[in-house]
């Protein structure tokens, strides 16, 4: 078959994405493909093989680890990153730099179509899209699940199997999962349904083959330390080590630890809720252990403001938002943050990990201050303080309030609080007699 067109394919090695070579070949593609090392447990040049076994005319292997390690996993570290609380952002970490070596071969090859295999209904065709549009404007992009007419993994199984695949894809998995350098995601059976009672031991006993080569969680460190320098540990229990051995050694350590995951129910870019459950000890280990030493090291306003950041990097990593000016303000923001980060902190796993102890040569937490014990502190102060922070609460009398100030709860109204009291600007005064 003559090829008139040339395309880039983010090929994982999949279902989908086998699929997606049988197709493109059909439609007069020469096929790329692109196989991103992330961090995932795979054989990628066993899927390389399989890529051109499909059809394609090329399969590369690129790593992109080392400038993950080097850009993005810092921030997602030192900022505390998630969207809508706890999730750690995983996928969204990871898009961005696959589609980076898409557009990379694209370009080489004159503007190559860039092809990716992520369905219409979640985040990462966003991600992906995003990513095309920011770096390689000039080059068409091609999502086969929004032109053609499989419907599902049994429409693709017979597709394959009619064009003569021999791979064995029969066998349809209980769930579907997603691995890089910071976490395990599992989604689908019984997770789409939040009715559904989840037995978290069994699912993770569905993904055991991944956590081979740690120590059992029984026989793992209950406690450890880590070192961190302006936000980016360098130091596990005592010893200077890289990140990315840090934190490859701390998922390989706890990835069956019963701590090591959270299940969420997000709300996607798209507006379709899902549920997943996230296997990512590193991540939620080193998100407690910053955290208390941020709470150590900054005062309120701008610890606030940490938390803020941390809510907003994720959420503009969560909506694919990496190649963006926005990106590049956050990290400015959040570097003259990290300056401050530096000290070791002890987290206890068992039952549950928490910060135990802080060592911060920037702490600001004074013990002669917070004690409960004779100090120089005088509490009479806080009188004028107190009374000077009630002002800005000082408003019109609940009774002056056209519903008096009730809240409608379903209950029988309530005596009034104040009792046989009233209010005014200088607080309660007593009733007349």
């Amino acid at each position: 078959m003559k090829h008139d067109k040339k395309c880039v394919l983010a090929y994982s090695g999949g279902l989908d994405t086998s699929t997606i070579v049988i197709w493109l070949a059909r439609q007069g593609y020469e096929i790329h493909a692109v196989l991103v090392d992330v961090g995932q447990q795979e054989d990628l040049s066993a899927l390389a093989e399989k890529a051109l076994r499909m059809g394609a005319k090329t399969a590369v292997i690129r790593d992109a680890k080392p400038l993950m390690y080097g850009s993005v996993v810092p921030y997602a570290i030192a900022l505390g990153a998630t969207y809508e609380g706890n999730y750690r952002l995983g996928t969204a970490l990871a898009r961005p730099f696959i589609a980076l070596e898409q557009v990379r071969t694209a370009k080489a090859l004159g503007g190559a179509t860039l092809v990716h295999g992520a369905t219409g209904k979640g985040n990462d065709q966003i991600r992906f899209e995003f990513a095309y549009k920011s770096l390689a404007p000039e080059c068409p992009v091609l999502a086969p699940w929004k032109v053609w007419d499989l419907a599902g993994r049994a429409d693709m199984i017979a597709y394959l199997h009619a064009a003569g695949v021999k791979d064995d894809f029969a066998v349809v998995k209980d769930y579907s999962l997603d691995e890089n350098l910071w976490h395990l995601s599992v989604e689908g059976s019984e997770l789409e349904d939040p009715e559904a009672f989840v037995n978290v031991d069994k699912v993770l006993g569905t993904v055991s083959n991944r956590f081979s080569g740690g120590p059992a969680a029984d026989t793992a460190p209950t406690i450890v330390r880590v070192a961190f320098d302006k936000g980016v540990p360098v130091a596990l229990d005592g010893l200077p080590i890289g990140l990315p051995q840090l934190v490859a050694r701390l998922n390989q350590t706890y990835r069956a630890a019963p701590w090591a995951w959270d299940m969420v129910i997000e709300n996607r870019f798209t507006g379709i809720k899902s549920r997943g459950l996230y296997i990512n000890p590193a991540a939620k280990l080193l998100h407690a252990a910053v955290d208390g030493l941020a709470r150590a090291v900054l005062n309120k306003p701008t610890y606030d403001h940490y938390c803020e950041l941390g809510r907003q990097y994720g959420t503009m990593m969560y909506r694919g938002e990496y190649f963006s000016q926005q990106r590049l303000a956050l990290e400015a923001t959040g570097s003259a943050l990290m300056k401050h980060l530096s000290g070791e902190v002890a987290v206890q796993l068992v039952p549950t990990p928490y910060v135990a102890q802080i060592r911060a040569p920037k702490a600001i937490f004074n013990k002669s201050l917070s004690t409960f014990e004779r100090s120089d502190y005088a509490h009479a102060d806080a009188a004028g303080f107190i009374h000077l922070s009630w002002l800005g609460l000082v408003g019109p009398r609940p009774a002056e309030e056209p519903d008096g100030g009730a809240v409608e709860t379903g209950w029988d109204s309530a005596p009034d609080l104040c009792g046989d009291q009233s209010v005014s600007e200088r607080g309660l005064v007593p009733a007349s007699t």
